[in-house]
């Protein structure tokens, strides 16, 4: 081991700093969509009573609300559009659905049959007027 006088202060600090580097962009992306993703699957197993459900994007509508009766509640349309979370490339919006997930604010509903005749008929209405 070298003596205190040989060593470079400002060496040893780099070698600190590398130790924990900040995250880049990316990988910040990703370890939100990752926590999203996480939060998402246990809220859709737990209201569904089903180990195996898990988020389906393309086929929403039958995967999951068809098949369990339920939906999404509180997402925020106006600034995040609802689609697979791979498709939103910004940390920001990212880290607003993350909130609200967390706080609750975004969450899986169970509907009525009702509610489900009625969610049908209008996506019916809908796709007859494509």
């Amino acid at each position: 081991m070298a003596p205190p006088s040989d060593v470079n202060p400002a060496a040893a600090h780099q070698t600190k700093f590398r130790v924990v580097p900040k995250k880049s962009y990316s990988e910040r992306m990703s370890e939100t969509r990752a926590e999203i993703r996480r939060i998402m699957k246990e809220a859709l197993r737990s209201i569904t009573q089903d180990e195996n459900a898990s988020m389906r994007w393309p086929s929403y509508w039958k995967d999951i609300v068809v098949k369990y009766r339920v939906v999404i509640v509180g997402w925020p349309h106006d600034e995040v559009p609802f689609r697979n979370l791979s498709d939103v490339s910004n940390l920001q919006k990212l880290d607003l659905l993350l909130r609200g997930w967390q706080e609750k604010n975004i969450y899986f509903r169970r509907i009525s049959e009702a509610e489900f005749a009625m969610m049908d008929a209008e996506r019916q209405a809908q796709a007859g007027e494509m």
